[in-house]
C-alpha cells in the first residue's frame, strides 16, 4: 500500500513569496482627544464706565463704537475679528457675545429712547439702560437733591450686579458734564455712594467742561464748582474736556467750520482710547491704571492732569510714521483737551502712551531725542517715578466719518501741570460773579441745599488753588 502524503508546506519551512507580500495590520494606538484651548488671559483688573446725562451718554456711545472697532467687535456684541482675549471692558456672555461693562443713565428718557431704537439697540443689556422721566433743568440741585436722588439707587443696585460679574474690579470710571444738571448732581450723588461703597476702587472722573463762549447756560459756574468740591476728595483723577477747546481742534487740525457735536466727541472718544489702550491690549505698559495713578499724581487733591493726543489731522500726508514726530506734537498746547499754557506752569509728572507697532528700543529713541531736543519741558530728572511712558501695539483706528485720519503712531500724554489751577480761577471768578449778585440762588435752594454750600465750595477750590501755586513755588 502506498501512501501519498499531502500537499502543503512543511512545518519549519520558509513561507512562500505570496505569504511574505501579505502585511500585517498594524493597529495603531488610540490617540487622546484633543486639549481644550487655553483660557485667556488673567485679567487684569475690570473697569465699570457710568454715562450721566445727555452729554456723558452722546460721548459715550462714541467711545464705545471706537472700543467695538478696536476690540473687534459689531454693534451687536457678536464677534467680528477680536483683536485681544482681555474682558477687562466687555463681558463675555454664555452665547459667545460681549456686552460692555457700561451703565448708561439720564434723568430724562429723550437721549435713551434715541440709544434703544438706534444701532447701539443690541451692544447694551436692557438692565444696563436706566433713564427718569424729568429733566434736571441744568440746575446742579434737582440733579443731586431732586429727581437724581431716586434715580441713583437704581443705579447702584445694577452697578453691585455688574461687580459681581467681575473678577477683580480695578475701578469705576464716571464719564459726564459737569456744567449741566443731571451729570454735574447726580454724578456727584453717585460718586459719593461708590466712594462709601467701595472704598478701595479707582474712581476716574471724566468731566465734559464747557465754556462760557460755547453754551448760553448762566449757572454754569455753579454747577461745575459745586460738582467739583463735592467730589474733590473723593476720586483719584479727574479728566477735563473743554468744548470750545476741541471746538478749535476741530477748525485749525481739521478743517472744519462748523463742527458738530459728533465731530467734537469723536476726539473725546480717540484720547479716551489712548489712555485706556493699556489697559485692553498687550503691550510694554502696566495695565494696572490703579498704578499708572499713583504715580502720576503726587498729592491727592492735585489730580486733574492735562491731556493731549497727537496726531490729529485730516490730512494724511502731514504724518510721518516716526514716533519722534507725533511725541513732540503731543506737547503742543494746539493738541490739548483744554487751551492752556503749560509752559506758564510746573510739570509734576508725565505719562506718555505710544501706540503702535514699535519696540522698546523705538521708545528708548524718541526719549532721548526729546531729552537732546528740550521737547521735554520738565525740571525734574526723567529717570525719576515722576515720569513714565509705555506702549500697546495695536495701531491706531478712527471712526469712518469722523475726518480724521489715522496714522501709524500716535502718543497720548497726560501732564500734571501746576498750570491747571488758571481753569479754576476762570471757574471762580464767574462763579463769585454770580453769587455776588445772587443769580438764581433761589433755584439751589428751592431744592433743599444748604446756602453755606455755595460758601464751602468756594473756600475748597480757593484752597486746591492755594495747594497748586504752593507746590509750584517750592
Amino acid at each position: 500500500m502506498v501512501c501519498v502524503r499531502k500537499k502543503g508546506v512543511k512545518k519549519g519551512t520558509k513561507k512562500s513569496k505570496k505569504a511574505r507580500r501579505v502585511k500585517r495590520k498594524v493597529v495603531k494606538p488610540e490617540l487622546p482627544p484633543p486639549l481644550p484651548p487655553p483660557p485667556p488671559p488673567p485679567s487684569q483688573g475690570e473697569f465699570i464706565w457710568i454715562h450721566i446725562g445727555q452729554a456723558g451718554v452722546q460721548v459715550g456711545l462714541s467711545c464705545w463704537e471706537l472700543f467695538c472697532l478696536e476690540h473687534g467687535i459689531n454693534l451687536n456684541g457678536t464677534v467680528r475679528e477680536l483683536t485681544t482675549n482681555s474682558t477687562s471692558m466687555f463681558s463675555l456672555l454664555e452665547d459667545n457675545s460681549y456686552v460692555p461693562r457700561a451703565l448708561i443713565v439720564d434723568t430724562e428718557p429723550s437721549v435713551i429712547d434715541v440709544l434703544k431704537r438706534g444701532s447701539f439697540r443690541k451692544l447694551f443689556s436692557d438692565e444696563n439702560i436706566i433713564s427718569g422721566k424729568e429733566s434736571a433743568a441744568s440746575n446742579y440741585a434737582v440733579g443731586f437733591y431732586g429727581v437724581g436722588k431716586t434715580l441713583a439707587s437704581k443705579v447702584m443696585d445694577q452697578l453691585a450686579r455688574l461687580a459681581e460679574n467681575c473678577n477683580s474690579l480695578q475701578g469705576i470710571a464716571v464719564f459726564r458734564s459737569i456744567s449741566g444738571g443731571t451729570g454735574s448732581g447726580m454724578g456727584s450723588r453717585i460718586i459719593e455712594t461708590i466712594k462709601n461703597t467701595y472704598p478701595n476702587k479707582t474712581i476716574i472722573d471724566l468731566n465734559i467742561c464747557s465754556s462760557s463762549e460755547f453754551s448760553n447756560i448762566t449757572v454754569e459756574p455753579y454747577n461745575t464748582a459745586l460738582a467739583t468740591h463735592h467730589v474733590l476728595d473723593l476720586v483719584n483723577c479727574s479728566l477735563l474736556f473743554d468744548n470750545k477747546s476741541i471746538y478749535d481742534i476741530c477748525g485749525s487740525k481739521l478743517d472744519l467750520l462748523k463742527p458738530t457735536y459728533a465731530n467734537i466727541n469723536s476726539i473725546v472718544a480717540l484720547v479716551t482710547s489712548g489712555v485706556t489702550s493699556s489697559l485692553r491690549f498687550e503691550g510694554s505698559m502696566t495695565s494696572n491704571i490703579s498704578k499708572l495713578l499713583n504715580q502720576l499724581i503726587p498729592q491727592p487733591r492735585l489730580h486733574f492732569p492735562l491731556i493731549s493726543y497727537a496726531p490729529i489731522t485730516s490730512c494724511a500726508r502731514s504724518i510721518s510714521s516716526a514716533s519722534t514726530q507725533s511725541a513732540v506734537m503731543s506737547f503742543d498746547s494746539d493738541y490739548q483737551m483744554i487751551k492752556i499754557d503749560p509752559t506758564l506752569g510746573k510739570y509734576l509728572s508725565i505719562c506718555m502712551m505710544f501706540r503702535g507697532n514699535l519696540k522698546p528700543t523705538n521708545i528708548n529713541t524718541t526719549i532721548a531725542f526729546l531729552q537732546r531736543d528740550h521737547s521735554i519741558p520738565v525740571t525734574h530728572n526723567l529717570n525719576s517715578p515722576l515720569f513714565k511712558f509705555g506702549l500697546c501695539n495695536l495701531l491706531p483706528i478712527t471712526m469712518p466719518g469722523s475726518g480724521i485720519i489715522a496714522a501709524s503712531t500716535a502718543t497720548t500724554i497726560l501732564c500734571n501741570n501746576t498750570v491747571i489751577k488758571q481753569y479754576w480761577m476762570n471757574t471762580m471768578k464767574n462763579y463769585n460773579k454770580l453769587l455776588t449778585k445772587r443769580v438764581f440762588l433761589h433755584h439751589y435752594t428751592g431744592e433743599g441745599m444748604d446756602e453755606a454750600t455755595f460758601d464751602a465750595t468756594n473756600e475748597n477750590i480757593s484752597k486746591l488753588i492755594a495747594e497748586y501755586e504752593e507746590i509750584e513755588n517750592s
